[in-house]
């Protein structure tokens, strides 16, 4: 896909140190080289028709499971770009959810989020940093959007053993030059966002070689 992008200069509206707030399409697959995005422009930028903003401060960042607020985003040419719902992962995000609004209010979560999106859509360098860091992504927003019950496995717990298998499937469809991550997902019959952050995790532990 070629897409013609106008520089945003606009400045990132403040959010307090060593925070994240970044947008990203709410489709990205974190290991496919290929942007896939349903195009929009308004007033000259172009934007994903649909796109999530990931909100962290660093005690969610450093936590054992992952933990995020998600801010999600539609764009459209007749209504600009606007924000549709907020929900979050961890057993925990609703007791930070206040912590966030307070510190970084909503007000400014608009503005940031196409800010960073753009940017995101324009730097490759940003991609690749972002896939390799392991940002939290959802695997189904109406899951993700209930905290976790005491007691219940939400996610299967991620071993040595589970990424070497996840790279063996990988590898093995690549070089029968079937879609890797897609083998993924249907070998273990999880969503296809799931299966691509299983990929990057077994890229990061060395089962996979990096991307090029």
């Amino acid at each position: 896909m070629h897409l013609r992008y106008v520089i945003d200069e606009t400045p990132h509206p403040p959010i307090p140190a060593g925070w994240r707030a970044l947008a990203v399409p709410s489709d990205w697959d974190l290991d496919e080289a290929e942007l896939r995005i349903r195009p929009v422009t308004i007033d000259y930028v172009t934007y994903p028709d649909d796109f999530l903003m990931i909100i962290q401060c660093p005690e969610m960042i450093a936590a054992a499971e992952p933990t995020a607020i998600f801010a999600s985003f539609k764009a459209s040419e007749a209504r600009g770009v606007e924000l549709v719902k907020i929900f979050g992962m961890g057993p925990d995000w609703l007791m930070w959810l206040g912590f966030v609004v307070e510190k970084f209010p909503p007000v400014e979560w608009t503005k940031r989020a196409q800010s960073t999106v753009v940017q995101f859509l324009q730097l490759p360098e940003i991609r690749k940093a972002l896939a390799e860091a392991g940002v939290p992504l959802p695997d189904d927003e109406a899951t993700a959007s209930q905290p976790a019950e005491p007691g219940v496995q939400k996610r299967r717990k991620i071993t040595k053993e589970h990424l070497q298998e996840v790279a063996r499937i990988y590898s093995q469809a690549q070089s029968q030059d079937d879609p890797p991550t897609r083998s993924v997902q249907e070998h273990f019959g999880v969503s296809h966002s799931t299966a691509a952050k299983w990929v990057g995790a077994a890229r990061r532990s060395g089962f996979l070689p990096p991307t090029v």
